[in-house]
């Protein structure tokens, strides 16, 4: 299944990079690089942390996938703070697709 080209990120900081692809399926991609993060427990636990954030704030929506990139700051952010800055990533999103 080839995925569909991502065109443009709506969020990007030195944490993390969020995409969204509007192709009808509600589904988080979680993209965690074995380059990066060596370890396959640093991985998960990243991968993890992301599935928890978007489970616990409800971010996910009906008509589209969330893509998601971490890069190495990420790792050292705590579970409070990566999850104010995904949240406010997503609902900025949100907000700035409603105006236009």
């Amino acid at each position: 299944m080839r995925t569909p080209s991502l065109s443009k990120h709506f969020h990007s900081s030195k944490n993390l990079r969020i995409f969204f692809v509007e192709d009808g399926k509600t589904d988080l991609r979680i993209v965690v690089s074995k380059k990066i993060f060596k370890l396959a427990v640093t991985r998960n636990k990243i991968k993890r942390r992301v599935k928890e954030i978007f489970k616990n704030n409800h971010l996910f929506f009906n008509n589209g996938s969330f893509v998601f990139v971490a890069y190495k700051p990420f790792a050292e952010l705590s579970f409070k703070e990566a999850s104010v800055e995904i949240v406010n990533a997503v609902k900025s999103s949100i907000h700035n697709k409603v105006k236009k």
